[in-house]
């Protein structure tokens, strides 16, 4: 690699005072010259104190007049030394504590939770564009018409009534045209249950398999976006094994051994057992 010379600044520019030399370039001979004939002179030895004393005056001319790379022997002297003195390795430290409502933060990056937001939120706003349909205002003129209407249809069933229909303490009457109406009865699941997280987190697409003491599989079931199973058909009273598993990997489960009793079974809970 070519070196460069690079220009003197103008500020650090010495002049020549005493004749070629500078007044640094005087104060080192004037230390090192001297220096070097007390060591001639302490030295018992003939020929070595002569070597000491001339070692120490050229040490004296190299400070003075010698630079390496247009720099002065003591800039190299100097930098070395604060090189030897200070670390090679530097190590960051962080001393900021994290803020206190940024500590219990936690992200749920499920997809299915933001469809289920979003079906939620479809159905309540039909429930209340329901309502208020319901409780707007009808109008003097239809709610008269309305009500001969209704007054015509009464006073037509009324002429067709069979006195055997009247039962006594019963406040309603059945007209010959129209059936009576039997109460339907809402079917109720066998087993259902919720899925969770650790932070009560609903996770649906999780699925659940039923198997009994053999290892057989008689239900294979799936969670819905509220993160609730169901199953409708019956099972014989027994213990039976809760295999539970993430098709994305993302949720672990331990299996459960569970005793189901038909017409006694309450929801049951499950909780994964990632760490979060």
């Amino acid at each position: 690699m070519d070196q460069h010379p690079i220009p003197r600044q103008i500020t650090t520019f010495e002049f020549k005072l005493i004749g070629f030399m500078t007044l640094k370039q005087f104060l080192y001979l004037a230390i090192f010259f001297p220096l070097g004939f007390i060591v001639y002179k302490v030295v018992p030895v003939a020929i070595v104190n002569v070597l000491f004393g001339v070692l120490v005056g050229v040490v004296g001319v190299l400070f003075a007049f010698v630079p390496i790379q247009d720099r002065p022997m003591e800039q190299w002297i100097r930098n070395l030394i604060k090189r030897l003195n200070s670390p090679t390795q530097y190590l960051y430290k962080k001393h900021n504590n994290s803020v206190s409502f940024l500590d219990d933060l936690y992200y749920a990056g499920d997809p299915h939770l933001a469809v289920s937001h979003v079906d939620t939120k479809e159905k309540l706003n039909k429930y209340l564009a329901a309502q208020q349909a319901l409780q707007s205002p009808i109008p003097t003129d239809q709610k008269r018409e309305k009500q001969q209407v209704h007054i015509d249809d009464l006073l037509h069933q009324t002429k067709h009534i069979d006195p055997a229909q009247i039962k006594k303490g019963q406040g309603t009457l059945q007209t010959q045209g129209e059936p009576q109406k039997s109460q339907q009865s809402v079917k109720q699941p066998f087993v259902t249950g919720e899925i969770k997280n650790r932070r009560n987190i609903p996770l649906p697409g999780i699925l659940v398999s039923i198997k009994d003491q053999n290892g057989k599989q008689l239900r294979l079931l799936k969670t819905n976006p509220h993160g609730i199973f169901a199953t409708y058909s019956p099972l014989p009273e027994n213990d039976y094994a809760f295999d539970i598993s993430d098709p994305n990997g993302n949720y672990f489960f331990d299996t459960m051994n569970v005793h189901i009793q038909p017409g006694k079974q309450n929801p049951i809970m499950f909780y994964s057992k990632e760490v979060l």
